[in-house]
C-alpha cells in the first residue's frame, strides 16, 4: 500500500515522501493515522539531533487512528476500531503504518477529535507513577509544569500524597498547575519559593521528587529538596541531551533514581490499556494540553514552535 509520510531530510527541513506499507504481520495491526503528537524527541529529530540512524528518516510514535487491517494473530482489535498507539514504532507520521497489536488500545467509537487521544505520553506518566510506587502520605515535589509535568499532576490527583509542591518558572504554566490543586505552587525564583525550598531541605526533603525541568538548574533544585535518606528521584525529561550533576548526594544519601523511559518497565505495554481506561474515566485529559494542530501538509510551523515554545506552545499534533 502506498502511503505519504513526513521525512526529516536535513536538519530543520521536512518533506512528504511516498512509501510502501506492507500488509501487517501475524501479530501486527495496520493503522490509518488520524493524528500524531510531536514529542520532545521528534523536536530533536527535526533538528537532526539524537537520530536513530542517518538522515533521511520518518518520525512519530504518538499516533491515534483507525484500524485498517489486522494480522491473523490479533484478537484485541478489529478493522474499523478507533485506537491510540504507544510503543512499537517510530514511523507513525505516515498515512498508514504497522505496529504490534499489544501497542494499541481502543478509544471510544464516537471519537472525532483524534488529537485529544494522542496518549502515548500519558502512558509514560502512568508508568512513571507505577514504578515510583508513591506511598500514602508521601511528600512529593514536581519540578517543571510543562506538558509532561501537567499530565503528571493530573495523575497525582488520584494519589493520597501528604503534600504536593510544584515549582515552575513561567507564570502561565504556574496558573495551569494551580488548577490541579497542589498543596503549594511557586516560582523557585520568588521569595516564597526560595523560602519553601529552604523549608523542604531543613525538614529533611521530599520523599519523591519528579524532575521535568530538563536543565542544570532544575536538576540542582530537585537534588536540593530530595529526602536526605532513601528518597526517590524521577528523571522525567532528561533523556535526549547531556546534563552535568554531582552524584555525591545520590550515593551518600541512598537516593533511588527512576527513569521515565518505557524500557524501565518490562511490562510497559500493559500500561497502554490501563491508560485508556484512566482517560475514559477522566483521570487524565491529554487533549486539554494540546495547543497547536496542523495538517501534515503544513507541519513545519508546529515543529519550529516545538523548539521556540512561542505562541503559548505546550503540545503539537499533526493530523492526517
Amino acid at each position: 500500500m502506498k502511503s505519504e509520510a513526513i521525512w526529516v531530510v536535513e536538519p530543520k527541513k521536512i518533506e512528504i515522501r511516498t512509501i510502501d506499507v506492507p500488509d501487517p504481520k501475524y501479530n501486527e495491526v495496520q493503522i490509518e493515522t488520524k493524528a500524531c503528537g510531536v514529542c520532545a524527541w521528534d523536536s530533536y529529530l527535526y533538528q537532526g539531533i539524537s537520530a536513530p540512524g542517518p538522515i533521511p528518516y520518518i518520525i512519530g510514535h504518538e499516533a491515534a487512528g483507525i484500524v485498517h487491517k489486522v494480522g491473523a494473530g490479533v484478537t484485541n482489535v478489529k478493522p474499523g476500531d478507533k485506537v491510540f498507539c504507544a510503543s512499537g514504532s517510530n514511523d507513525m507520521m505516515s498515512q498508514y503504518f504497522n505496529v504490534g497489536g499489544d501497542c494499541v488500545a481502543k478509544i471510544p467509537d464516537d471519537t472525532t477529535d483524534f488529537a485529544a487521544w494522542v496518549a502515548e505520553p500519558t502512558v509514560c506518566v502512568v508508568n512513571l507513577l507505577k514504578i515510583t510506587n508513591i506511598q500514602p502520605g508521601d511528600k512529593v515535589v514536581l519540578v517543571g509544569a510543562g506538558y509532561m509535568g501537567l499530565l503528571t499532576l493530573m495523575g497525582l490527583q488520584a494519589y493520597p500524597v501528604g503534600e504536593l509542591t510544584v515549582f515552575e518558572l513561567r507564570e502561565d504554566r504556574l496558573a495551569m498547575a494551580k488548577e490541579y490543586n497542589p498543596t503549594y505552587c511557586f516560582s523557585p525564583e520568588s521569595e516564597e519559593g526560595k523560602a519553601h525550598i529552604e523549608r523542604l531541605a531543613a525538614e529533611g526533603g521530599a520523599d519523591v521528587v519528579i524532575d521535568f525541568g530538563a536543565t542544570d538548574s532544575a536538576y540542582e533544585l530537585a537534588d536540593k529538596v530530595i529526602l536526605h535518606d532513601a528518597g526517590k528521584f524521577v528523571l522525567g525529561s532528561w533523556h535526549r541531551h547531556e546534563e552535568t550533576f554531582d552524584g555525591t548526594h545520590w550515593h551518600m544519601s541512598g537516593v533511588t533514581v527512576y527513569n521515565l523511559s518505557p524500557n524501565s518497565n518490562a511490562h510497559f505495554r500493559d500500561m497502554i490499556p490501563r491508560t485508556a481506561a484512566l482517560i475514559k474515566r477522566g483521570v487524565y485529559n491529554p487533549g486539554k494540553l494540546v495547543t497547536h494542530v496542523a495538517d501534515y501538509h503544513d507541519a513545519e510551523p508546529v515543529f519550529i514552535k516545538s523548539i521556540t515554545k512561542e505562541d503559548g506552545y505546550m503540545k503539537g499534533v499533526i493530523t492526517f
